[in-house]
């Protein structure tokens, strides 16, 4: 539905055609990695030609982001319902510290993580990409969850950004880095990750509890 008005078959296909070059790229650009992907090896993988994946984007850089845009649309919709069934302030930053570390740990995700690490240097362009997309995303919206608390005066006066990644940075200390880099290759049960939450949310009410 577009402005109310149904979507044409012809659309609901072009959507549809559009979403699966975007799973093909994904698993083009995971497996092989930013700069040995190449248009001509995702038209193959699809069993098409190059002319029809240009059809749908004009570079590999613009289906890059339009990958990137779409994983990290899901994150959003996932993350973002910070103010949903009336719960209290703990239980909502509890449930976005529980659903961003599973997403952050994910195999995918970890996946994205290590491709823009490796092809930052070369292609700077896809880090600042996904940091705006990604990163910065989720920040500026917990940063305007954590203001709005302030206002209440349920945290104390500071800035909302600063204790956004603060926030963000005790949710996945010490566990997320050693599983991107495979230094720890065993899946966290529910138990710990319940734990991690539980010290992250303990550690920074009381950082910022009011004066």
């Amino acid at each position: 539905m577009v402005g109310g008005a149904p979507q044409s078959k012809r659309e609901g296909r072009r959507d549809e055609r559009r979403d699966g070059i975007l799973d093909v790229a994904r698993e083009c650009f995971l497996a092989e990695g930013y700069a040995a992907t190449s248009m001509s090896t995702i038209a193959a993988r699809l069993g098409g030609s190059k002319g029809t994946l240009y059809n749908y984007f004009k570079s590999k850089e613009d289906l890059f982001e339009a990958v990137m845009q779409r994983q990290c649309g899901a994150l959003a919709n996932s993350l973002f319902d910070m103010a949903h069934d009336g719960a209290g302030p703990r239980e909502r930053l509890e449930h976005f510290a529980e659903s961003f570390l599973r997403l952050l740990l994910s195999a995918e995700s970890r996946g994205i993580q290590r491709l823009v690490v490796a092809e930052n240097e070369r292609f700077p362009e896809i880090g600042r990409m996904f940091y705006d997309l990604g990163p910065k995303a989720v920040l500026m919206k917990v940063g305007e969850y954590l203001a709005d608390l302030m206002d209440q005066g349920v945290l104390r006066r500071a800035d909302a950004f600063v204790a956004a990644q603060q926030f963000k940075d005790l949710a996945i200390s010490g566990v997320l880095q050693p599983r991107i880099w495979g230094v720890v290759t065993d899946e966290m049960t529910d138990a710990e990750i319940e734990g991690q939450v539980t010290c992250a949310v303990d550690t920074f009410l009381r950082a910022y509890r009011p004066d």
